[in-house]
């Protein structure tokens, strides 16, 4: 069977995966992609996918400078410059342009991203797709990787991107051990109507039975995201709609009024996933493979296009050789960082879920605090933005006139 060539091996063309192909091919670098199925996107008539996600600026830089942003339909995107979060009696709020920002961030939904994503890479000739894809063997060598796919060629590169989910099979391969924290929630998700537009607030309340979130559309209507007991979300899911509604309706009271109306209503079981190191040899992981968080914060497609900004990053200068020190410098900044929001995280979910209320009284307490303190409050916004001291250059600077032509010419080559 034939041997193909690359510097890179990315397995897993999901959004992550994607943008980590997209930024080494923009250093110059031939890039295998190699997925299952290729994706394809067809807007639903009238609704939206229920697999939204926020976006926040930093990590829109990252996507503009793979050329995936601007292939999606704006029509399908929803930006907030509004956020609110409460916990018991007591709330922290934010506008944009507090903070010098226009937009807070975006809801997006995650097909449009990926078929976006995947437009720009078949524009793109240091790059090659591999999908439907099955890889069935693994070498990974101290200096090379080599893997073969089913019925297809074997692919030999100095090294692999395990981008393929938080089941990574990359990752069990190369004997990555993982810690598992099963909260017992499910996250029930769906577009509802309420009796005003939302034409730009994210709104969150931590109720007694999770924190429910919800985040604007572009037609006006707000998707929901309420983590909760599964058993309870389950139940709920099974509602009719008219009893949904009432008891939607007892644990929100957002600025946009009564829900009016629900749609197809999902759930999604939530599981905390945190890889114990992030490097094997020529192996490094990225995106829902390193780590996967609860949906509370809206972080968790934030840090796997990130992490791609970040290995793009620590790879600039590599020629070829031995990457062992700048993977060294990749596991760290990027285990520290997501250590830190990941457990922040799961922190907040537990503290919450303290009884009799307790939990919920001690967050709104430090809602209340922070909502006064302004050097706390700029850190908060700067962390969560994605544009903080600690996050890859190419998040924190916003694209010249100059970069976006370089990038379409990237994209058209």
């Amino acid at each position: 069977m034939a041997s193909l060539d690359f510097d890179v091996i990315v397995v897993g063309g999901g959004v992550a995966g994607a943008a980590c192909a997209a930024l080494l091919a923009a250093q110059n670098r031939r890039v295998a992609v190699v997925d299952a199925r290729r994706p394809s996107f067809q807007a639903p008539d009238g609704d939206y996918d229920p697999r939204v996600v926020a976006i926040s600026p930093g990590s829109r830089r990252v996507l503009q400078a793979t050329g995936g942003w601007n292939r999606v339909d704006p029509a399908r995107l929803a930006p907030y410059q509004r956020m609110e979060v409460h916990s018991a009696s007591l709330q922290v709020a934010f506008a944009a342009v507090e903070h010098g920002l226009d937009e807070l961030g975006w809801i997006a939904e995650i097909p449009a991203l990926q078929a976006g994503l995947w437009e720009a890479l078949e524009n793109t000739e240091r790059v090659q797709l591999f999908a439907p894809g099955v890889w069935e063997r693994v070498e990974l060598a101290r200096n090379l990787v080599r893997l073969q796919l089913a019925n297809g060629p074997q692919l030999r590169a100095g090294l692999a991107v395990a981008a393929d989910g938080a089941r990574s099979r990359l990752r069990q391969l190369a004997g990555i051990e993982v810690d598992e924290w099963h909260y017992n929630q499910k996250a029930l998700i769906g577009p509802i109507t309420t009796e005003r537009a939302n034409t730009g607030l994210a709104w969150q309340r931590f109720t007694e039975h999770g924190p429910l979130a919800l985040l604007p559309l572009p037609d006006g209507r707000s998707s929901i995201v309420w983590s909760q007991p599964a058993a309870r979300s389950d139940r709920l899911r099974e509602l009719a709609p008219e009893d949904f509604i009432a008891e939607i309706n007892r644990h929100q009271d957002s600025p946009l009024g009564d829900v009016t109306a629900v749609g197809t209503l999902h759930t999604l079981p939530l599981v905390r996933r945190r890889a114990r190191r992030l490097v094997q040899d020529r192996l490094v992981l990225l995106g829902d493979a390193a780590r996967s968080v609860h949906p509370l914060a809206g972080q968790g497609l934030n840090l796997g296009l990130t992490d791609a900004a970040a290995l793009a990053e620590v790879l600039e200068d590599w020629t070829g050789d031995d990457p062992a020190l700048a993977l060294k410098r990749y596991q760290r900044w990027r285990l520290s960082q997501s250590t830190l929001i990941g457990g922040g995280i799961h922190a907040i979910n537990e503290v919450v879920r303290a009884p009799a209320g307790l939990g919920r009284h001690v967050l709104g307490l430090s809602f209340g605090i922070a909502d006064r303190l302004w050097p706390l409050r700029e850190r908060f916004v700067a962390q969560a933005c994605g544009i903080d001291s600690d996050s890859p250059r190419l998040a924190r600077t916003a694209p010249t006139l100059s970069s976006r032509k370089a990038g379409a010419a990237a994209a058209g080559r």
